[in-house]
């Protein structure tokens, strides 16, 4: 049986919900990510007024800043309650080969263990969502034959990883969004065989994306893609306005996020300003390039101060980058 208290420092609870009707919905996430996960909570509050819930924080190094702020999410209808994270989680560093996947990422692993306890079944949800409709029916689908409900990846995706593994590509989904039963993930023993599989000394791609696919096999019910509808956003993120009408979770693929200022987009910004973050400054930009270009759609809608701004950061990130 899995100990999962040697991986967790500190657990803080903060609820003011005494009801027995609570929808359990979990992420796990580093400091970079703190901020973007509090808005992916305030969109969930916003469009579920009428449900109560408990969000379960697995958190790495998290500043007392963004604690304080998570813990002004905290309503009637609303509990938190935070996982420190410790250093003897570890993942094999040779496995995350994309640049923007952490050691945190693979923490999920954990989660169903942290929770078994608590809940029968709980939703996992990556930080780069945003919810945009009534999430009751996703939670309420009947996963008591599987160890999760999950979302199909895309066709790209799927091509990408179909000759990397012995699986049933058509069935490869994307792990952002998870409902996991967590008796079934108990019986089967799963968050040792995740870890143990991440660190075999094999690089798995897509890390623990990969793993959960490779484990999950045959063990998962296919939910609708309104579930978990990845976009890939540019600087005008003129994508939202394409996404089908009936989307509840909206998730923003690839390193292209939109907390970042250099995307103008709409849907981030509304929920990010109904959040405790809210007069909390963005962060710029993840690469100097983007502040450019930026700088010049800014400059072809008019906006010559922003344009000026953020071109005049992006000349001072060059210099100061050539001068080391």
């Amino acid at each position: 049986m899995f100990n999962f208290n040697k991986y967790i420092s500190k657990v803080e609870e903060f609820t003011q919900n005494s009801s027995k009707e609570i929808l359990h919905i979990a992420f796990a996430f580093d400091d970079n990510y703190a901020m973007p996960a509090g808005v992916t909570i305030t969109s969930i509050i916003e469009n579920n007024s009428n449900l109560n819930f408990c969000f379960h924080l697995l958190v790495d190094n998290v500043s007392l800043v963004n604690i304080t702020k998570f813990k002004k999410l905290i309503r009637n209808n609303v509990s938190i309650k935070i996982y420190y994270l410790n250093d003897n989680f570890d993942i094999n560093p040779n496995t995350l080969v994309l640049g923007y996947l952490s050691v945190v990422s693979c923490a999920r692993f954990i989660l169903p263990a942290l929770l078994h306890s608590q809940t029968k079944k709980f939703l996992y949800l990556d930080s780069d969502i945003l919810c945009l409709k009534s999430i009751s029916e996703l939670y309420n689908t009947d996963i008591s034959n599987y160890v999760a409900g999950v979302i199909p990846d895309d066709k790209p995706m799927q091509n990408e990883v179909r000759n990397l593994y012995s699986i049933d590509v058509e069935k490869y989904f994307n792990s952002g969004v998870l409902l996991i039963n967590t008796d079934e993930w108990m019986k089967n023993d799963l968050t040792n065989k995740c870890i143990n599989k991440v660190n075999d000394g094999n690089v798995y791609r897509f890390a623990d994306q990969d793993v959960l696919n490779i484990l999950l096999e045959n063990q998962t019910i296919l939910l609708p893609i309104k579930y978990n509808t990845k976009i890939h956003i540019s600087i005008s993120c003129e994508e939202e306005q394409l996404i089908a009408p009936y989307t509840v979770l909206l998730h923003y693929v690839t390193g292209y996020k939109p907390w970042y200022q250099t995307f103008d987009s709409k849907l981030f910004r509304k929920f990010y300003d109904l959040s405790p973050w809210k007069n909390t400054k963005r962060p710029k930009a993840l690469k100097k390039s983007w502040l450019r270009h930026y700088a010049k759609y800014c400059l072809k809608r008019g906006r010559v101060f922003t344009a000026v701004k953020f071109y005049y950061f992006y000349l001072f990130n060059k210099l100061v980058k050539n001068s080391n």
